[in-house]
């Protein structure tokens, strides 16, 4: 490969980690607003068993792309850390990012707060 090649190469796999820390901030903000929507029907109306439903396909689907967002960012990591590129660590970030708002959301799917129904 060229040397302006590699350029153009590292340049498109900074594009696509600026495009994943955007996703995860996302979806950051998605579970951020689902927990605010449980908190105040909570308060407003006092906590019960099965308070709040959510449909199992979105769930899934956010798992699967939750799980593509950080394949893709440990792939973009690897590429990007060998230069030492402040892409790499955009990278990394996202990653945990991702990997923390699944752990959050799967935290609140878990509680007995929310029924999951099909």
């Amino acid at each position: 490969m060229l040397a302006s090649d590699m350029g153009v190469v590292r340049h498109r796999w900074n594009v696509l980690v600026v495009g994943l820390l955007a996703g995860a901030v996302a979806q950051h903000w998605i579970v951020g607003a689902r927990i605010a929507h449980a908190a105040t029907i909570c308060w407003k109306t006092g906590v019960e068993a099965g308070l709040i439903t959510v449909h199992g396909v979105p769930q899934i689907m956010f798992v699967v792309f939750s799980g593509i967002g950080v394949a893709l960012s440990v792939l973009a990591a690897q590429r990007l850390l060998l230069k030492r590129s402040l892409g790499g660590y955009m990278a990394l970030l996202s990653t945990a990012a991702y990997i923390a708002g699944v752990t959050v959301w799967g935290a609140l799917l878990a509680t007995p707060f929310v029924q999951i129904v099909y």
